[in-house]
């Protein structure tokens, strides 16, 4: 019988193997009792003569098992067959390289008095947009509705439109934002941090629009517009 036990994985054969052991056979432990008796009435010799009765047929019982036991062991690590592998490898594609924003080249290249003129430019249009979207909404909540004469079940169907309305015009608005402020306003804010020498951002405030293109809060595009100002006035 021929064996490949060069093409074997000891790792993964070892728990079948011991899976498959039989420790407590009735065969086995006659063997060893049977081993241990015929040491015991074989007088003055072997290597365990010197123990009393009791203790040499304990003795060789424990040794003849432990050797049966280890054999076994031996012998189906080098019969018991390899686990199939059934798993597929997968293959990393390779990483592309970074694509780089056109935009943060072109600021790169920018002079320091164009940079700063370019951000206040964005911040004050980021500011007007913010300010005509609240405009449009206050304008239409102060329209007047003859909401005395209603139900209560009018006047609930009435607030559900409004929170309907909130909702459409808050989604329109960070669209909007997504789209035409959010990608130049951290490009903006990168270049302004490498120019002034802002090497840990994490000490910078948080601002949601920015980092996370979040509207939270009262006016959420003004406080990233009122910031990329600061950092602009700060560049020498």
């Amino acid at each position: 019988m021929k064996l490949p036990l060069k093409n074997r994985s000891w790792k993964s054969i070892a728990p079948r193997a011991w899976k498959q052991l039989p420790l407590l056979p009735p065969t086995k432990l006659a063997g060893c009792v049977t081993i241990s008796v015929l040491n015991v009435l074989w007088r003055d010799h072997g290597v365990l003569r010197a123990l009393p009765l009791g203790s040499r047929i304990i003795a060789m019982f424990v040794l003849s098992y432990s050797i049966i036991t280890a054999a076994e062991f031996l012998w189906l690590l080098f019969t018991v067959q390899m686990p199939v592998d059934l798993g597929f490898r997968e293959v990393s594609p390779p990483s592309a390289a970074p694509e780089i924003d056109p935009l943060v080249e072109q600021l790169s290249e920018l002079p320091q008095s164009e940079l700063k003129e370019e951000t206040l430019q964005l911040a004050a249009e980021m500011r007007n947009f913010e300010a005509g979207s609240d405009s449009a909404y206050v304008t239409s909540l102060i329209t007047p509705r003859p909401l005395d004469n209603l139900s209560e079940e009018a006047r609930d169907r009435d607030l559900d439109r409004e929170s309907t309305e909130l909702v459409q015009r808050h989604l329109v608005t960070w669209r909007i934002y997504r789209e035409r402020f959010y990608r130049p306003a951290r490009a903006f804010r990168d270049e302004l941090r490498k120019r002034i020498g802002i090497r840990n951002p994490r000490r910078e405030p948080e601002i949601p629009a920015l980092d996370q293109a979040a509207l939270t809060g009262a006016k959420p595009i003004t406080e990233a517009a009122n910031y990329l100002t600061e950092l602009a006035n700060r560049l020498p």
